[in-house]
């Protein structure tokens, strides 16, 4: 058994049995590869970060054309160290054995080359429509990426003095604190930016609305003022909106606005016009009501997060409705 306590990310990268779990994973290297990173926790950072490499290497057919093949051939015969009669004693062996050699350093060329280029590469995950993500930072910070949402980062912040993300969407976020007190910092398009050292919090951005949620501990928000950038700081338990060039500041329960980690929805007050709106910017789907008024409705309670339609039916349910579904939208009606 190997020791893979002590690679590196470029070692598992380079490693045999790591590439065939990320290119053509089973059923058996799941379960090693699971088991062995939740008993070494602590070299996830280096795990993920040779899987997103291999990925974006991404050549796991290592095969030569039948013309490079026999280039590599004819090279072999017309080498003057190999007499020909030991040429044509095994040459369907020796071919092979030459072909698969010239793979094997094409291959280490690449990732070699790879490595090089990407040590400051910028990473990007994306969710679809109903779908979430769990993802493991550089720092071995975590982000749960909510749907329809981007996150993009760079992996060199071992060489910066800041710990940068760019978002769009909406992601929580649970920040480890580092040793030479790293700041992180969450930006998104309209120009709003979250500083912090060690914390939990939530970030919602679509369009032109960005809200921010801190969980625990603290951060500074900063974000565009009339004449320079203006800075506030958040205490946990509160919520900070930005919209329209203004921004507004109050307490609320941060459980509702982290409950969709847990594939949940905590309704306190929601209106249904909220509902809707999640419904479009997390599913893709749009909802229509028979007449506006419904769209004040509120209620609370909580209701669980599956696909598009149990969403939808659910939302119904909640606001005592009945849902129709058309060719292309939800009709909800009394």
């Amino acid at each position: 058994m190997k020791d893979y306590y002590h690679f590196s990310a470029n070692d598992f990268a380079m490693d045999d049995s790591f590439r065939t779990w990320v290119w053509k994973p089973s059923d058996e290297s799941n379960a090693f590869w699971r088991e062995w990173i939740a008993k070494h926790p602590d070299k996830a950072a280096d795990v993920e970060e040779a899987i997103a490499l291999l990925k974006k290497l991404d050549f796991p057919a290592y095969a030569l054309s039948d013309s490079e093949v026999s280039g590599l051939w004819n090279n072999i015969k017309s080498d003057p160290h190999h007499a020909a009669g030991a040429i044509q004693a095994e040459p369907r062996r020796r071919r092979w054995l030459w072909s698969a050699a010239a793979v094997v350093a094409l291959v280490a060329i690449g990732l070699s080359v790879f490595f090089i280029v990407n040590r400051n590469a910028t990473f990007r995950y994306e969710t679809a429509y109903g779908e979430t993500k769990e993802i493991l930072l550089p720092d071995n910070s975590s982000v749960v990426l909510n749907a329809n949402s981007s996150i993009e980062f760079r992996n060199d912040w071992s060489k910066k003095g800041l710990r940068e993300v760019w978002l769009d969407g909406e992601a929580f976020f649970e920040v480890v604190h580092t040793l030479n007190h790293q700041p992180f910092r969450v930006k998104v398009a309209d120009g709003v930016a979250v500083e912090v050292l060690g914390t939990s919090f939530n970030v919602y951005h679509r369009k032109a609305d960005t809200k921010v949620v801190l969980n625990t501990g603290q951060i500074a928000l900063s974000f565009p003022g009339k004449n320079k950038e203006e800075k506030i700081l958040m205490q946990p338990g509160e919520l900070v909106e930005y919209k329209n060039k203004q921004f507004s500041k109050r307490q609320v329960n941060t459980e509702v606005y982290a409950a969709w980690t847990d594939k949940k929805v905590i309704l306190d007050k929601t209106s249904l016009r909220e509902m809707i709106e999640m419904a479009n910017n997390n599913f893709g789907v749009t909802i229509r009501v028979d007449a506006d008024a419904m769209l004040d409705q509120t209620v609370s309670g909580s209701m669980p997060v599956g696909d598009s339609e149990s969403f939808v039916l659910q939302v119904a349910k909640v606001f005592q409705l009945k849902a129709e579904k058309k060719k292309d939208y939800y009709l909800l009606k009394d």
